[in-house]
């Protein structure tokens, strides 16, 4: 199988080595501004797939072209900065029957793959309302780089934490959705010199009526990520750092659920994924999983969240349209 990666930042590196691990042969593409002839050539060639791992704001331009020529697609998220062109996308993935993938790799986790299903089974009753939150300080992620040049430090590119940290609210969609209401503030931090909001406390309201907090950060001194759901017969807490599930009742002691396999490693999540995208090529009746219309549903949960902070009001994510934006 022939994969073309458009993009070859750290993201982009990650998915050529997953690529070759797993067999497939890996063409690279540098994306930078305007697409130049070699990219459309590419796309015109015997290849496979696309890779879309370019910087956030171009996401949705090679999206286009690598549909328009019947390419399978790999959409790093978020999908795009904005929704314009995503319901041209959708048409094109639908009409031509394309398989696509986006990269929300954490529903590749075994904790959270088992928590999902926990909760399909209903034994946790009726869930009241739920947390998730994650932070890390900024110039730790990428050492070696300067945080303030990257696209983390402009919104236009993709930065801030409502897009760079987008797992957390594709997670609670995943998990709780689909979302009615949104609220959200942020604030920005002088010291770390960015432009974008380094922290953001963001609030749910589920179709079901189940409150959910998000909270992201680029400030918290060392890395944590964790989540809490609390329905009628019990608490689900995990830990993304101890890789474990605790389930917590009334009048007992917390209990160890579910952990991690041996051997289980951040790039798990990524190699698997990857793996299932290359499957679903061979076998399009594979279902997705993480398809399309949901990275769309949560571009538009980040939209919300920007509107709701800016405006300061209660936005409904489903109302967006690429004109409300």
């Amino acid at each position: 199988m022939k994969i073309l990666v458009v993009g070859t930042g750290s993201i982009g590196k990650r998915h050529i080595g997953n690529l070759l691990a797993l067999g497939a042969e890996v063409l690279t593409y540098s994306y930078r501004q305007q697409a130049a002839p070699e990219l459309a050539a590419a796309l015109a060639s015997d290849i496979d797939a696309v890779v879309v791992a370019n910087r956030t704001d171009q996401h949705m331009a090679v999206a286009l072209m690598a549909a328009q020529h019947g390419k399978h697609l790999f959409l790093e998220k978020p999908l795009a900065v904005s929704l314009d062109h995503s319901a041209e996308l959708l048409r094109l993935v639908r009409e031509q029957a394309l398989v696509v993938e986006a990269g929300f790799m954490l529903r590749f986790h075994p904790n959270l793959q088992w928590l999902h299903a926990y909760l399909q089974s209903g034994e946790l009753g009726e869930i009241m309302h739920a947390r998730a939150s994650v932070g890390q300080w900024l110039p730790d992620w990428r050492p070696g780089t300067d945080h303030r040049l990257g696209y983390g430090a402009f919104r236009a590119t993709g930065g801030g934490v409502i897009f760079d940290l987008i797992h957390e609210l594709d997670l609670v969609n995943w998990l709780l959705g689909p979302v009615a209401d949104v609220t959200a503030m942020t604030r920005t931090v002088p010291a770390l010199e960015i432009e974008t909001e380094a922290v953001a406390q963001i609030g749910l309201r589920m179709a079901s009526g189940v409150l959910a907090q998000v909270h992201l950060d680029y400030v918290r001194p060392g890395y944590g990520r964790d989540m809490e759901l609390v329905g009628r017969h019990g608490v689900l807490i995990w830990d993304y750092v101890k890789g474990s599930v605790w389930l917590e009742r009334a009048g007992t002691a917390p209990a160890l659920v579910h952990q991690v396999p041996e051997g289980f490693e951040r790039n798990t999540m990524f190699r698997q994924h990857m793996a299932h995208f290359l499957e679903r090529i061979q076998h399009p009746t594979l279902p997705a999983a993480s398809p399309l219309p949901d990275a769309i549903d949560v571009l538009r949960l980040a939209l919300a969240s920007h509107i709701a902070s800016d405006e300061r009001r209660h936005v409904d994510p489903r109302s967006l349209s690429p004109a409300a934006y």
